[in-house]
């Protein structure tokens, strides 16, 4: 497998001091997990590291699939948090995001946030980071980026047209050619392509991506705040949960690519057998659907 870089935050051809960086994603804090929890640490990381760093994202909805109270989904705003400058457009969010309902979600932020794309061309941005999902944004950032001459750079978190296409949320052999061919056009017009695993780095050479093109861009977690415990956790106690059972813990978000009727099956084998107890963190459309596969089951829940 072709060689390829490892921090482009300690890589001074990418990062220089004092540069203007302009990061376009849909997710951005105070969304707690997923693409938003990620791309706002890295923007106040570089904003810390003296780049003056501007973001145009979406109101947070993520993973509730519903705009946080504090939040308009149908008014553009302006705020400076942790150091960065955060502009924020308007976003239509579906109560139940599934086959042209997301796609018009996503296309809602794609199309409210390029004037706003537009405006930071007077900014003159050195470098350009768009932030898939949503690859709809790409073109906006790549114009942006070839206009003022800045570097234009993709972050991708996940293959979400393989994703689509592999979960039957899209579906049809043409229009399955078309969506891979604009998602190899837009590869092949960013200057850089990180993302977050060998096996997507892998996928994207699979894709056409020249490999001195590709970054590898780790997520990350904070480990002086996460860690094993040498004596049982409190949420163990909150939840009544006896020291001896074994723990079953899924946490993150629920939706359909996660797999959650998986666990429920194991769920449900394992009602029986005592020592287990399935603990399910999180939110989002899978989550009323899990519930009614346990219930369904027979499964007791609380």
């Amino acid at each position: 497998m072709p060689s390829y870089k490892i921090n482009p935050l300690e890589h001074e051809k990418f990062f220089k001091a004092s540069m203007k960086i302009l990061i376009h994603g849909i997710n951005y804090a105070p969304e707690l997990t997923g693409i938003g929890k990620y791309t706002a640490e890295m923007a106040e990381v570089l904003a810390k590291c003296g780049h003056e760093v501007r973001v145009v994202c979406a109101p947070p909805y993520y993973p509730a699939w519903r705009v946080a109270n504090g939040f308009s989904p149908i008014k553009y705003a302006r705020q400076e948090r942790n150091g960065v400058s955060v502009w924020r457009t308007p976003l239509w969010v579906p109560e139940q995001p599934k086959g042209l309902r997301r796609i018009v979600h996503l296309a809602s932020f794609a199309a409210s946030s390029f004037p706003v794309m537009l405006r930071q061309i007077f900014w003159r941005p050195q470098m350009v980071i768009c932030v898939a999902p949503s690859l709809m944004n790409a073109p906006g950032a790549w114009l942006v980026a070839r206009i003022t001459r800045a570097h234009a750079w993709l972050h991708v978190q996940d293959y979400e047209v393989d994703a689509a296409f592999s979960l039957g949320v899209l579906t049809g052999s043409m229009f399955k050619k078309l969506a891979l061919f604009v998602e190899r056009t837009l590869f092949n017009r960013f200057d850089t392509i990180s993302t977050i695993s060998n096996k997507m780095i892998e996928r994207a050479l699979c894709k056409g991506v020249a490999p001195e093109k590709i970054v590898r861009f780790l997520n990350w977690a904070d480990t002086s705040a996460i860690y094993p415990l040498n004596c049982p956790g409190e949420l163990r106690a909150e939840l009544n949960i006896p020291d001896d059972e074994i723990v079953v813990l899924y946490s993150g978000n629920m939706g359909v690519k996660q797999g959650l009727d998986v666990l429920a099956e194991v769920a449900d084998r394992l009602a029986s057998r005592r020592g287990f107890y399935f603990v399910f963190c999180g939110n989002g459309p899978g989550r009323d659907i899990l519930m009614a596969l346990l219930r369904k089951s027979g499964v007791e829940t609380t």
